[in-house]
């Protein structure tokens, strides 16, 4: 192996002159100065521009993930001979198991990409050639290969030496043994309310399972995730008002956004308010919006149709991030990152040079995170660090014997089909099974006005994880009251912190510089369900102290709902397959507690009823059609719980055999409509969902360009075509089912300042 001679001088802080001179059998000729392995953002000699030591780190120390795609930069001198052009390839190694063995396996050899050869030049600027994509020998890792303790050693040699006789070898190791996982649940939301101008009404329907993989495309290019996701739906809201107006506090949601939460949190319940997937809600393009465009709130988050980088915001926020510091005050602990922060004042620059995996595209150290509101927006040193090893990706190490699957059925609880005991891939989760279990619990969701008063959204008893993981303790209690007047069961009434993705919130152009206790906020509270009950309320406490220096806590009802003087009766359940999915009816009888509408929900299960899933909330009129790509394939039983607060009444219907279906394909990568220099790298990316919630192996997925096919493969690589209009098609095979996208671009010459006329381009099948 060969010695890393930039961390030789990132430590001495010597100049190029003085590193070419510690390797004097390299001093007249040309050689490797060093090799930087990149999945978003990495250290590299990061002493040649952080001037603060704080802020530095060695070369390749930022974390990598298995599965994820790398580049490798090779960087390169001429030695005193001048500029020379050089050439090489990549020997990747990996330790894989050999009858049962962790060995040293050969992975590939690998090509550089084109243009294939760089100019070395003896001491090029630093910013320059680490801001410049060609200014190094670049080779791509790809992501089924980048896996466990790793090795990638660089040859290089004259590129006009048909012997190819190598004049410089150098190796660097990574640990690629971190597997982190994006599970999504989308929460899809159908508009049906006023128009923008409020002179007329709109009716949208909600998005599908593909369109929520698209949209989640940005996020996978930027977190530390493996490029496989598990994306499915947890069922379908009705928004009915607007999402305009503006916030109450600096940094807040709007009312319209308040409300769309609430309903979030309640379909987040009827599916288990599940710790172990990430939920978003997912809104169609039309929907009436004011300055805000997102919005974090009830312990779900939400946005747009392919408005990724909002998507990525809005988990950031999921996985603990606060606001970074630029357009906000932000995190107080977002590092400064100088001399791109000017006199030690953070404004959420990323700090270190960032790559894009998916073309190469090099972002400067003084772009800005995506968890700020200013750009250009990439992912920073501390949003990186910060998404290593979070629980929102399930992290677990990958196996050098085999790949452990934990891309498990999206419709399956896991917790249920882990063995006693369970054998080493699934240890991990042998300290959450309890936490993750379902419970009986009534959830309770409103809003907190600023009358001080109580809008009541939804009141449901559901079995569901019990924890509110991103609420704030208020001075409110959740009670069940019995007939006499006793509390049957507490628990506290929790703040749920709202964080906008938008403008124009009165705080420099950005929202998330409140952080005070809102005027008007969500909250959500889970009460054990342990009996019916006589009354639901919900209570302000106090501490007053007397005389003689006791404390006493008067409580002040804030809101109650006393239990109905009959149970509501829920007739049977009818289930109907089409082609567009599964019709329900059936029939309530019964007013509600205090007289108000019957709500019902809808679950469905593919295991007998061991595992039930989310599809519906809030509905009233006895009738819902639950869309084909939301649901499995195979015999599926579907349950309406009708839901008073005090009663919940279940009915479940017979079996019914959905056909198999062709699988939700999304092309991630190129995305529509993007400019593509010729004659580049060029990656074609897609993911795709089965009906019957197996992983899709890469052999299935087939690439077409203009109709030709050119290679197959979960993700492909190929040389960007000549300038024009083109149209990517990959075909998915799922057993005898085929399923397709397509996605056009246009490629330009890197001599034209503009597009060249657009023409159709030829369809692929």
């Amino acid at each position: 192996m060969g010695t890393d001679i930039s961390s030789v001088v990132d430590k001495a802080l010597l100049s190029d002159a003085w590193a070419l001179k510690l390797r004097e059998q390299h001093l007249l000729g040309p050689h490797i100065l060093g090799i930087e392995v990149t999945q978003g953002i990495q250290y590299f000699r990061a002493s040649r521009h952080l001037t603060d030591p704080a802020d530095r780190g060695p070369n390749n120390t930022l974390r990598l993930v298995a599965y994820k795609t790398a580049w490798v930069r090779v960087y390169v001198r001429a030695g005193w001979g001048g500029a020379v052009n050089l050439t090489g390839h990549l020997q990747v190694s990996a330790i894989r198991s050999k009858r049962w063995l962790p060995v040293w396996t050969d992975v590939g050899t690998l090509t550089p990409q084109t243009p294939g050869t760089v100019t070395a030049q003896s001491l090029p600027d630093y910013a320059t050639e680490r801001g410049t994509i060609t200014a190094t020998l670049n080779f791509i890792v790809p992501a089924e290969d980048m896996a466990g303790t790793m090795a990638f050693k660089a040859n290089i040699w004259r590129a006009d030496d048909a012997t190819a006789a190598i004049v410089d070898t150098e190796t660097v190791e990574a640990d690629v043994s971190l597997l982190q996982t994006l599970r999504v649940r989308g929460l899809m939301v159908a508009y049906n309310g006023p128009n923008a101008a409020g002179n007329g009404t709109l009716n949208i329907a909600a998005p599908t399972v593909g369109q929520l993989q698209t949209t989640a495309a940005w996020s996978h290019t930027i977190f530390p995730v493996q490029a496989d996701g598990v994306f499915s739906s947890a069922g379908t809201v009705t928004l009915t008002v607007p999402l305009t107006g503006s916030p109450p506090n600096p940094g807040g949601c709007s009312a319209g956004w308040i409300t769309l939460n609430g309903q979030l949190a309640a379909a987040k319940a009827n599916d288990g308010n599940r710790t172990d997937v990430v939920y978003y809600g997912l809104l169609p393009n039309g929907v009436p919006m004011g300055p805000v465009i997102g919005c974090a709130s009830n312990g779900v988050t939400s946005g747009g149709v392919n408005n990724g980088t909002t998507m990525a915001h809005e988990l950031g926020h999921f996985a603990g991030l606060p606001h970074a510091p630029c357009g906000t005050p932000g995190n107080a602990a977002y590092p400064a990152y100088e001399p791109y922060d000017p006199a030690g004042t953070p404004t959420a620059s990323i700090g270190e040079y960032g790559l894009d995996i998916n073309n190469g595209a090099i972002h400067q150290p003084n772009e800005k995170d995506f968890m700020s509101y200013c750009g250009p927006r990439w992912t920073s040193i501390f949003t990186h660090q910060v998404l290593i090893d979070n629980a929102i990706f399930a992290p677990t190490s990958v196996h050098p014997r085999f790949r452990i699957p934990e891309l498990y059925d999206p419709w399956l609880w896991p917790w249920e089909y882990i063995p006693d005991p369970a054998p080493e891939p699934w240890e991990h989760w042998k300290d959450r099974i309890e936490e993750l279990r379902m419970r009986p619990v009534i959830t309770l969701i409103g809003t907190f006005e600023r009358d001080a008063s109580i809008t009541m959204q939804h009141v449901m008893r559901v079995n569901a994880q019990s924890a509110i993981a991103t609420g704030v303790p208020t001075q409110m209690v959740a009670e069940l009251v019995g007939a006499n007047g006793e509390v049957l069961a507490s628990a506290p009434v929790m703040r749920i912190p709202a964080d906008a993705h938008g403008g124009g919130c009165g705080c420099g152009g950005g929202c998330g510089c409140g952080d005070g206790e809102p005027p008007v906020f969500g909250f959500q509270a889970m009460v054990p369900d342990v009996g019916r009950g006589a009354a639901l309320r919900i209570v302000h406490v106090g501490a007053l102290e007397d005389a003689d220096g006791k404390l006493h806590r008067p409580l002040t009802v804030a809101w109650e709902r006393k239990a109905a003087g009959r149970s509501v009766k829920l007739g049977e359940v009818g289930a109907k397959a089409g082609p567009r999915g599964v019709t329900l009816t059936w029939k309530t009888d019964g007013a509600g507690a205090d007289g108000a509408a019957v709500s019902c929900s809808v679950q469905f299960s593919k295991d007998g009823g061991r595992s039930w899933n989310g599809c519906a909330v809030g509905i009233t009129e006895g009738k819902v059609q639950i869309p084909a790509d939301a649901l499995p394939s195979g015999k599926v039983q579907f349950r309406v719980l009708a839901h008073d607060g005090f009663d919940t009444v279940m009915r479940t219907s017979d079996a019914v055999e959905i056909a198999a279906r062709a699988p939700n394909v999304s092309i991630m990568n190129p995305s529509v409509g993007v400019r593509v220099e010729t004659a580049t790298p060029m990656r074609l990316w897609a993911h795709a969902q089965s009906g019957s919630g197996q992983r899709i192996h890469g052999e299935a997925f087939e690439w077409r360009l203009d109709g030709e096919t050119v290679g197959v493969g979960r993700e492909l690589w190929i040389i960007a075509p000549k300038p024009g209009t083109h149209e990517v098609t990959v075909v998915v095979t799922d057993g005898r089912i085929k399923g397709e996208a397509s996605t056009a671009f246009t490629t330009f010459g890197p001599d034209r300042d503009t597009l060249p006329p657009r023409k159709p381009g030829p369809r692929g099948r």
